[in-house]
């Protein structure tokens, strides 16, 4: 993939005592924060090749046998908030990141979160495309990724998807406008790829984002504007994602903000007698009272009236 903003580094005329620095400062420059361990007598051979868009940036690295880490010092050094997105293109090579690893060959694509830390080693000469996607996005379309995932180049109807991701990186983009559509079209199929890799996008994610979800909700439970629209704006992820973690789960987002009101206003109608019920139901959200006492009456099988006078007479 090129076009006229492209940055191309290679260690080739630079002596070999200083490749390694020479190279760790590149990729500090174009790519990310990292370093790169002597891991062999021979020296480094490597090249670059960097094209950023708005939004992605896209890096094509070669190299003999080498090694990269990315402690937490190189975190705080270089605090972005991005996936890696990575296509094995020649050699092989193994990743972890925390208690996952995996060992990836030509094809196999692995998606790890920059912001903990991780390693690589590359054994022989090895080829990789390296897809830099803000998180926002990254969980946009592939879902909740807190750590290393391997989708498998053996996957099961994926060939034709992962053929069109490796041909869309190798093409050429002789404009910014082509470079964007091009990151977009390859989005999309990783995106169909970690769709039929479900063993490893799995209820896991789906808990996650649950959990993301019903934090925001909690802090929003007073606005009358809560829905599911306003939870996939604030968190970056689809209506249908949101829909389906909460699915897994046994309920619809609007039963959870419903069940969540209602349990609140109950707490407030029980202690704080000051509160008119009118006052409590506008509070946590409901736009009418009427609406309000129908609602109640149904989750309690009490009136809040009821509920408010029973509580007085056991103060009494």
């Amino acid at each position: 993939m090129s076009f006229s903003g492209q940055v191309r580094v290679s260690t080739r005329h630079i002596e070999q005592l200083s490749r390694r620095h020479f190279w760790e400062e590149a990729i500090n420059q174009y790519v990310i924060h990292i370093d790169c361990p002597v891991t062999s007598d021979s020296p480094l051979e490597a090249e670059l090749q960097h094209s950023h868009g708005d939004i992605i940036s896209v890096n094509h690295i070669t190299a003999n046998r080498h090694s990269v880490q990315r402690s937490r010092i190189d975190i705080g050094e270089d605090s972005r908030d991005s996936l890696f997105i990575c296509l094995m293109t020649k050699g092989n090579g193994y990743s972890y990141q925390g208690v996952n690893s995996a060992n990836h060959m030509p094809g196999d694509i692995v998606i790890y979160d920059t912001a903990k830390p991780y390693g690589h080693g590359f054994p022989n000469d090895m080829g990789m495309y390296v897809l830099d996607v803000p998180r926002s996005i990254a969980e946009r379309d592939l879902g909740v990724v807190d750590s290393l995932i391997k989708i498998d180049r053996n996957l099961q109807c994926g060939r034709s998807s992962a053929n069109a991701v490796l041909r869309l990186l190798e093409s050429k983009a002789d404009s910014y406008d082509a470079f964007q559509l091009k990151t977009e079209e390859v989005m999309y199929h990783i995106q169909v790829l970690s769709g039929l890799n479900g063993a490893q996008f799995n209820q896991k994610n789906r808990n996650l984002l649950f959990f993301k979800c019903k934090a925001f909700i909690e802090q929003q439970l007073t606005s009358p504007n809560l829905n599911v629209e306003m939870i996939s704006h604030h968190l970056s992820v689809s209506c249908r994602q949101i829909a389906r973690a909460f699915e897994a789960n046994g309920m619809t987002v609007s039963r959870f903000i419903w069940q969540s009101r209602l349990q609140k206003s109950r707490e407030d109608i029980l202690n704080l007698a000051n509160l008119s019920i009118t006052d409590i139901a506008y509070k946590w959200g409901f736009n009418h009272s009427s609406h309000f006492s129908r609602a109640y009456k149904l989750y309690f099988d009490e009136s809040p009236q009821v509920t408010r006078k029973q509580n007085q007479q056991k103060l009494i």
